[in-house]
């Protein structure tokens, strides 16, 4: 589910790379935003494994419509490719998506409902504009739309990058420009193809950077993932274990009658520790052959979720599905954990024919 998460945020709303002004990062004000032509943004876009770039232009405005006003973020995009990044068109509850020209807003259903402003109807924002000019402006709401949380329905619009570069006064302005990549494994060598293409003068950031407590409660999250799976194999290590000691003290007088017979001791444990790594292969195979089909079932046919849980994952972006992950890595870490623990079991049987006293099992 968090890599799910992690994987949407990136895709619809921070990306893999974002690219920024040097100290923006440090010093989010309008004074530090960047500039950039559009010829070098085209060069990003033909970088091999980057699937979207877009530009943004965020800044705060205060928002007023009658006798109501709210304190709200200011999003300038690109709507075609705002559509192909964070597929905003259908989140469209009423009115119409921006067209690139576009000088009218949308805003979110929960800060529509404050305002009491609807489809039609014309906004005043106020702001703060480049290198302290005053900036105000009038929009009208083109759309209503329904975004991933309740914090960003009640505080969020979203107007053109023209709109956005006039409202401040600053063309070719943008607060950063968000890339999402397709192959995650090769983020560093795309980061190294970006900074070729738009030099030292900027900042460009890794997603593991820019989402660091995001990260953190992930990493958090499969710490304790972990130790759960610590337990459970200590379940099944003992369980093994059992089975182990219960099948060796059956089988004790047989030992004793094959080393009376002129077995060596050395010979007949590497022999049932054979036997014993085989049956536990063997174990291990069947488990794959049965869980490998089911798993890729659930992986096509993810599980549906209902009640709270669907509605919180909805909230954040995230489709109330339950896949099953369906990963070559997991099969084969699963295999040889079992087979570790197989051969951590096998060392009572070996250690006990070797120490075996033929006089008291005779």
């Amino acid at each position: 589910m968090w890599n799910r998460m992690i994987e949407n945020t990136l895709n619809t709303q921070a990306g893999h790379i974002q690219i920024h002004a040097r100290g923006f990062w440090d010093d989010k004000v309008v004074d530090n935003f960047m500039f950039m032509d559009s010829a070098t943004i085209a060069k990003l876009d033909k970088i091999d494994n980057i699937t979207n770039v877009s530009p943004r232009l965020e800044t705060f405005a205060m928002a007023s419509f009658e006798n109501a006003s709210k304190g709200i973020a200011v999003i300038g995009v690109s709507p075609e490719r705002e559509k192909q990044k964070s597929n905003l068109p259908n989140r469209l509850v009423r009115g119409e998506y921006l067209s690139e020209t576009d000088d009218g807003i949308l805003i979110g259903e929960g800060l529509s409902r404050f305002l009491r402003a609807d489809v039609g109807d014309t906004l005043a924002l106020i702001g703060q504009g480049f290198h302290g000019a005053s900036a105000a402006q009038l929009f009208v709401v083109r759309g209503i739309v329904s975004l991933m949380t309740i914090e960003m329905d009640n505080s969020i619009a979203y107007i053109t990058l023209p709109a956005a570069q006039q409202f401040i006064d600053m063309p070719d302005g943008y607060s950063g420009i968000l890339i999402s990549i397709q192959n995650n494994n090769r983020l560093d060598q795309t980061i190294a193809d970006v900074r070729a293409v738009v030099g030292a003068e900027y900042d460009v950031l890794s997603w593991h950077f820019t989402m660091q407590r995001l990260l953190q409660t992930s990493e958090s999250n499969r710490a304790f993932l972990i130790l759960i799976m610590g337990i459970l194999y200590l379940i099944v290590g003992f369980g093994i274990l059992g089975t182990v000691i219960m099948m060796t003290n059956e089988r004790t007088r047989e030992f004793a009658v094959m080393i009376s017979l002129g077995m060596s001791r050395t010979r007949l444990a590497v022999s049932v520790a054979f036997e014993l790594f085989l049956k536990s292969l063997m174990g291990t195979a069947i488990a794959i052959i049965v869980t490998v089909p089911m798993t890729y079932y659930f992986n096509v046919n993810p599980i549906p979720l209902s009640g709270e849980l669907a509605a919180t994952m909805i909230q954040f972006g995230i489709e109330p599905l339950m896949p099953m992950a369906f990963e070559a890595q997991i099969f084969i870490n699963q295999v040889i954990t079992i087979l570790v623990i197989s051969m951590i079991a096998v060392m009572y049987p070996v250690r006990k024919i070797l120490k075996l006293n033929l006089s008291q099992n005779k």
